[in-house]
């Protein structure tokens, strides 16, 4: 496997970087083969060696486990999309997106749909759409393979969970920018490298998995990434997947299993669910993920 060493900060192009930890991977090919990197300038995180974008784009079209986790639960939906296609699959009509849309109809890009639900729904919705998709087996009107067979002049171009994963987020942004009308919203989700989460665990937070997450952003790499690239942020801030009324339920559910752990004597289990608990309830205060709303300068 060919890996270029990154001596500088991605975004920012700063030198200051410092080492963070050596990263465990239950892959033998790759366990501790890379290091945690951070920019002391713009706080971006990042894996310390990059693969070329062709080797990235060839294990993303072979479902590779290097970038794939190949779970129970990706695999079900995998064999769910293959079995039932576009029929199947749920709309979002409630996606936060359409907080900040700003027109009824256009032309809808969406770069890594995956299982197509936002891009069924701005199809519903009457929208002209194209996705860009490595994935074999997802096969749908205006789903692409490659970047030059997207037409130009988009409205709304959505990449969420994508930047991570590409070797150049600032190129691949101004591509983007090229497919965009003037004043075209874009949309953005990515890890965020100054969460709680990320702090506190380091190596061991679960957005650190190469190959397939390569960038962990600050909202201060964000910016400098999105101006880079020719956009204005209209928005920038973290979020977070943990739902607030299952944590309170867990809560109310926490003396119950430490009883049981005590009876058990498990108490390592103590020690761990009390750890989830913390560090769930802080990253709803501070999210491990970043969504950003741009527009096209």
């Amino acid at each position: 496997m060919k890996l270029r060493k990154i001596n500088k900060c991605p975004i920012c192009q700063n030198r200051n970087i410092k080492k963070l930890a050596t990263i465990k991977n239950h892959l033998k090919e790759i366990n501790s083969k890379f290091d945690l990197m951070k920019c002391q300038n713009c706080l971006h995180r990042f894996i310390s060696k990059f693969p070329s974008q062709t080797m990235l784009n060839n294990l993303y079209k072979t479902d590779s486990p290097l970038v794939f986790g190949g779970t129970d639960y990706e695999l079900d939906q995998k064999k769910k999309f293959i079995t039932y296609g576009f029929k199947n699959i749920m709309t979002q009509n409630d996606h936060w997106i359409f907080k900040y849309v700003n027109i009824d109809k256009g032309k809808f890009f969406e770069i890594g749909p995956g299982l197509c639900r936002l891009y069924k729904t701005f199809l519903l919705k009457g929208w002209t759409c194209q996705g860009l998709e490595p994935r074999s087996f997802v096969k749908l009107k205006g789903i692409k393979k490659n970047f030059y067979q997207i037409r130009n002049n988009n409205d709304i171009v959505s990449a969420f969970d994508v930047l991570e994963h590409v070797g150049n987020p600032i190129q691949t942004l101004k591509k983007i920018n090229k497919k965009m009308k003037k004043n075209g919203q874009i949309f953005l989700t990515f890890p965020h490298s100054e969460s709680f989460k990320s702090k506190i665990l380091k190596e061991k937070w679960s957005m650190v998995v190469p190959l397939s997450h390569l960038h962990f952003f600050s909202k201060e790499s964000t910016k400098i990434m999105l101006n880079k690239a020719g956009f204005d942020i209209v928005e920038i801030e973290d979020f977070s997947f943990v739902e607030y009324r299952r944590l309170i339920r867990n809560f109310f559910k926490l003396p119950f299993l430490f009883l049981k752990d005590i009876i058990k004597f498990e108490f390592k289990n103590i020690f761990t669910r009390v750890i989830e608990f913390s560090l769930n309830l802080l990253d709803l205060i501070n999210g491990d993920q970043l969504k950003v709303v741009g527009r096209k300068i």
